[in-house]
């Protein structure tokens, strides 16, 4: 039989044990929660320029994606993002935004409006991205990462000193069209090729080649005068193709006037007279035609008679 003593000292054994093991796996789940602490679980999942592209010196939207990859809700997220030399200034705020939470496995998206600085080159600049979190049990979570933007110089040009040998033109004749293009951007200008098309010209096309920063292409090209100005003819137009570093492509068109005239002849009755002519010299020529291909005959059936005569002469002698 177990005495009371000896009853006591079990229970009061047994409730230590179970004392014990209880504080083993409260410092266990502690410490399993300090892992995941340390252990990043959000994370930067896309990046865009809503615009397209950044340029310099002009203002745009970046957008950030950031996704939940544990497998519990995070939450009182901010997101903050930043450059070492300021080569891009947040317009709104100061660079972060904040997220209430993300759902396991979720994303969600906040954007910045931002400026490039002016004078940047064409080239990729670094952007710093910071994200602070924290898990259900408020365990306080940081991600550090880098995304890499490429800036593009402006693209701008201008037409000028745009000539048009027009003067007299008519249907027929040959047109000269000349102009300048002028690389008034930050940036070279590749490819640069012009078309000309219109109501009155014929379309043709032109390569110039690369135009540097702050310099000039020379346009010069003919084409053919097709149609009277007059009514609705009379829209032409120059249009300009070419491409950054990038190879993107840019459209910039100019309007041209060209003046086409009807033919004018000052002595009709000697185009008429002329027409004439040609019908009689072709009739005559016709003429002489049949009265050579009668000859030719005759000769041949004469030669052929004559040559009976002379077999039926030698039989009778």
């Amino acid at each position: 039989m177990i005495n009371m003593k000896d009853r006591h000292l079990i229970v009061t054994y047994i409730f230590s044990v179970g004392l014990w093991l209880i504080l083993v796996v409260l410092c266990t789940m502690q410490f399993t929660d300090e892992v995941h602490a340390a252990t990043p679980r959000v994370m930067l999942e896309d990046y865009k320029v809503k615009e397209g592209q950044v340029v310099s010196g002009k203002e745009f939207t970046l957008e950030l994606t950031v996704k939940n990859y544990s497998a519990k809700q995070v939450k009182n997220l901010k997101v903050t993002i930043s450059t070492e030399n300021g080569d891009f200034i947040p317009t709104t705020g100061a660079g972060s935004e904040y997220i209430e939470s993300i759902e396991a496995g979720e994303t969600a998206t906040v954007s910045y409006k931002m400026k490039a600085n002016d004078g940047l080159e064409e080239k990729s600049y670094k952007m710093n991205v910071v994200t602070d979190y924290e898990n259900s049990g408020g365990y306080e979570y940081k991600t550090e990462e880098v995304i890499f933007l490429p800036v593009s110089l402006e693209q701008r040009l201008s037409v000028t000193d745009i000539f048009i040998d027009s003067e007299n033109c008519v249907v027929g004749d040959t047109v000269e069209i000349s102009a300048s293009i002028n690389n008034m951007g930050e940036g070279a200008l590749y490819n640069v090729r012009v078309e000309i098309e219109g109501d009155n010209i014929e379309e043709t096309e032109s390569y110039v080649g690369t135009i540097e920063k702050g310099k000039s292409g020379n346009l010069d090209v003919l084409t053919k005068a097709d149609v009277v100005t007059g009514g609705e003819h009379t829209n032409n137009k120059i249009i300009i193709k070419y491409e950054d570093k990038a190879r993107e492509l840019f459209t910039q068109e100019s309007d041209v006037f060209v003046t086409v005239g009807v033919p004018v002849y000052e002595n009709l009755e000697k185009i008429k007279e002329g027409d004439d002519n040609t019908v009689v010299w072709k009739t005559l020529a016709k003429v002489i035609g049949i009265l050579l291909v009668i000859m030719v005959i005759a000769y041949a059936l004469y030669r052929r008679q004559k040559r009976k005569q002379r077999i039926l002469d030698e039989f009778a002698g």
